[in-house]
């Protein structure tokens, strides 16, 4: 996940970055920094934010052509 699918994921849903800190039980200075591109978290803080993500149906994509995010809903109905 790159800084800029965070913020693109967290719009997408429309979480502030203190919504993503109490869902993924991390730090909000921590996501902010992060977002900015000012360092890069430990892997087990940046699965605990994908999983935030994934549980509320976003889903990441990264290769070597492309990177985006998208939702995925849970009942296509709606």
């Amino acid at each position: 996940m790159t800084p800029n699918q965070c913020r693109a994921a967290r719009e997408m849903l429309g979480w502030k970055q203190e919504e993503l800190a109490k869902r993924s039980e991390v730090a909000l200075a921590t996501i902010g920094s992060f977002e900015r591109g000012d360092r890069m978290p430990y892997k087990s803080t940046m699965k605990a934010i994908k999983l935030a993500f994934e549980e509320n149906g976003i889903s990441f994509e990264n290769n070597e052509y492309s990177s985006g995010i998208r939702l995925i809903r849970k009942n296509p109905e709606n």
